[in-house]
């Protein structure tokens, strides 16, 4: 019998944010991710929780956790709460991610908290965090009528691809990946010889053919420069794991001499970050690396998420932001999708076109006779059967 399955985006179809997508197998009920916005919007289960799917959230069986990224996790707590029967699966290391993604980015609440709430909150954050179950690389786990894998994905210590084996059907779910390495990952890994018939790619710059692979690399003159003059930088990154990775990069630039050797101070979610993840031997952190507790003495760095107070009113300190993506390029993705030829390819997690380039991908690829793919351009809410 031909497998059933059903496909709906939840939230980060056409946009970037509260990346969750339903997939249903037969009477199997699955989310993929289970973000939120930046600004603390949920994904809309309304969408399901109609006819012909779910009565309740009651009724997920299943939910995968790419990675711990806030988009694709913030609402981890609320599904806990209510998907009592789910089983939740995670990487190891995105799990112990998790608490510090949600609660050192500020992102667990758009709003304030009391002390009080936050204790609560943390309490009810810290239960649905021992609620899941970790799943290594590479390890077939077995479900009813299908098996789910994890790949590693790149773009993030601990981040999968999820693998969705049925008698007669295969799904890659990418999350977001990456196809070239990082200061802390290597790039996207799946076995020789897995053939997929269906991606669900994050194609984060689909729409964006203009888009090239930057990092902070090409700011390392205007960083060396600053301090052999005797000045000190704020390096302020928009997220813990980019902060995270700023700090690999700078101290592997002072390795290498391509950076003055100056005290680098971390702010303190960064500090407690870097410090888990060395007993989890993954190795950042330096004998020039402090935690951010006074101003230092002569040129230096501060590394951080937030700018610390330790830099503001020092004429001699400048604030540096810095911001890169880890996600693949346009040309990156095309290669992707060439490489696996899927019967079909969805496109989730886009970002937002400005230049009129919304369906450039898909027809450069129609275009080559080696592409027998067909696109979907998944919308939030509709219903896509495989």
């Amino acid at each position: 019998m031909k497998t059933r399955i059903r496909f709906v985006p939840l939230g980060g179809g056409q946009e970037i944010g509260a990346s969750c997508y339903f997939l249903q197998i037969n009477e199997e009920n699955i989310l993929l991710d289970c973000g939120k916005t930046l600004k603390g919007g949920a994904p809309r289960y309304s969408c399901i929780l109609q006819a012909p799917f779910l009565e309740s959230l009651g009724q997920i069986n299943h939910i995968f956790i790419s990675h711990s990224h806030y988009d694709h996790v913030g609402d981890l707590e609320y599904l806990a709460s209510v998907c009592t029967r789910a089983g939740i699966y995670a990487t190891p290391i995105t799990k112990a991610l998790i608490g510090y993604m949600l609660w050192d980015l500020g992102g667990a609440s758009p709003s304030p908290l009391t002390d009080r709430q936050r204790e609560h909150a943390e309490i009810r954050l810290d239960k649905a965090i021992r609620s899941i179950i970790t799943e290594g690389y590479c390890r077939a786990l077995p479900l009813p009528g299908y098996t789910v894998t994890f790949y590693e994905a790149g773009h993030i210590p601990g981040a999968a691809m999820v693998h969705i084996q049925t008698p007669d059907r295969s799904i890659l779910y990418t999350g977001d990946f990456s196809c070239r390495p990082s200061a802390l990952t290597a790039p996207y890994s799946v076995p020789e010889g897995v053939h997929f018939d269906t991606i669900i790619i994050c194609g984060v710059h689909a729409k964006h053919p203009s888009h090239t692979a930057a990092g902070i690399h090409r700011e390392l003159r205007s960083i060396s420069k600053r301090v052999a003059a005797g000045y000190s930088l704020y390096l302020e990154a928009p997220h813990l794991t980019k902060a995270w990775e700023v700090l690999q990069i700078i101290n592997e630039g002072m390795e290498n001499k391509c950076l003055p050797l100056v005290p680098v101070y971390l702010d303190r979610p960064l500090q407690v970050l870097a410090e888990r993840m060395e007993r989890m031997n993954i190795r950042v952190l330096k004998p020039w690396n402090h935690a951010c507790t006074g101003h230092g003495q002569g040129p230096c760095l501060w590394i951080g998420r937030k700018a610390a107070g330790a830099w503001r009113g020092r004429k001699d300190t400048y604030r540096h932001s810095i911001d890169f993506s880890l996600h693949p390029t346009y040309e990156e993705l095309k290669r992707f999708i060439l490489t696996y030829n899927p019967k079909t390819v969805i496109l989730v997690h886009t970002g937002y076109d400005a230049t009129g380039a919304a369906n450039c991908l898909e027809a450069e690829l129609m275009a080559s006779a080696a592409c027998r793919s067909q696109f979907i351009y998944a919308e939030n809410g509709e219903i896509y059967t495989l």
